[in-house]
């Protein structure tokens, strides 16, 4: 009798926003780890989003270099929550891979990750323990948000994890479900349940480029992270006002008894000024809340494409199929 040995497809969805130095030395380097792994059968779906350098040129001459490449650029730049989305509608694998291209996710993982699937595990997801040129600050921020987004929301992530993870065809098909516009993969990857597997390791510097996250994109990326999967801000608005509300009413019934039983008082000048500002600032700060909940639910009323495509080699094979 013959066994037949079943090859595993593998698609590694990357997203790339000016990789023109370091997406060739990206994928020559992944192919080196992929050629370790005879069994399965790999798949590359570069995603320009909307890049300001060469990277979508160096992306056709790799295509053209490597049969196993397929890329897909957008119109314009749509972020990278945008990106991971058109790679996964791509993607007809058994497993997918999401990942980076700067390397900080290394390909040398790809092992552990396959095991983790062979166990019986829907996914397997990376978390870092150390990050080399962090600096303190970006760590400290980084720690508060997990603590806040496991707290506050309903998805929950260990501290330090990452987008860089395997899933099974199964995942990444209740995934594609979930077509929002605002998008925020760690919590969407966490919503979805299936059994999860977490590795560590540590991250290097990117040797190529520079990083275009920055502390306010990251500053956004960490509130979006909190209001696509929690209410808690709007909630904790109405106690405030519900706090507030019953303040006033003991300090009223207090001024009431002082002015019955010991006439009336010249009111203190700091006293009226500083609950002026406190209850305005209470009052911007919630309207800036009920904004910030009121412009997703007016971005996502739209119904607008959450990515436009300009190019696409994808098309190309299609167009060979129906020729043929």
């Amino acid at each position: 009798m013959y066994s037949v040995i079943i090859m595993k497809t593998i698609d590694l969805v990357v997203p790339c926003y000016n990789e023109e130095e370091g997406l060739e030395h990206f994928v020559l380097e992944t192919n080196k780890v992929i050629a370790s792994l005879p069994s399965c059968r790999f798949r590359f779906i570069l995603v320009n989003d909307g890049s300001r350098d060469k990277t979508f040129l160096v992306m056709k001459q790799l295509a053209r270099r490597f049969d196993n490449i397929k890329y897909i650029s957008f119109s314009r730049n749509f972020g990278k929550e945008a990106a991971m989305y058109a790679g996964l509608r791509h993607t007809t694998a058994d497993y997918v891979v999401v990942m980076d291209a700067d390397l900080q996710h290394p390909p040398e993982v790809f092992p552990q990750m396959l095991e983790a699937m062979e166990e019986g595990f829907d996914c397997c997801a990376t978390k870092r323990d150390e990050r080399e040129g962090e600096s303190f600050f970006r760590g400290i921020f980084s720690k508060l948000f997990f603590r806040l987004s496991n707290r506050l929301t309903d998805v929950k992530n260990p501290y330090g994890a990452m987008d860089y993870r395997m899933m099974t065809r199964q995942m990444v098909d209740a995934i594609l479900e979930l077509s929002e516009v605002q998008r925020f993969s760690k919590g969407i990857f966490s919503w979805v349940g299936f059994d999860t597997k977490w590795i560590s390791f540590s991250t290097v510097d990117r040797q190529h480029g520079k990083t275009s996250w920055k502390f306010s994109s990251l500053f956004k990326y960490a509130i979006d992270g909190i209001t696509c999967f929690s209410v808690a801000p709007l909630r904790f608005t109405a106690v405030m006002g519900a706090v507030i509300f019953f303040i006033s009413l003991i300090y009223i019934l207090i001024t009431l008894i002082q002015t019955l039983f010991f006439g009336i008082t010249t009111p203190g000048y700091v006293t009226t000024l500083c609950a002026v500002l406190f209850l305005g600032g209470i009052t911007e700060m919630s309207i800036g809340i009920l904004g910030e909940y009121i412009g997703r639910i007016y971005m996502e009323a739209k119904d607008r494409p959450i990515y436009i495509t300009k190019f696409s080699n994808f098309e190309e094979d299609n167009t060979k199929e129906s020729e043929e």
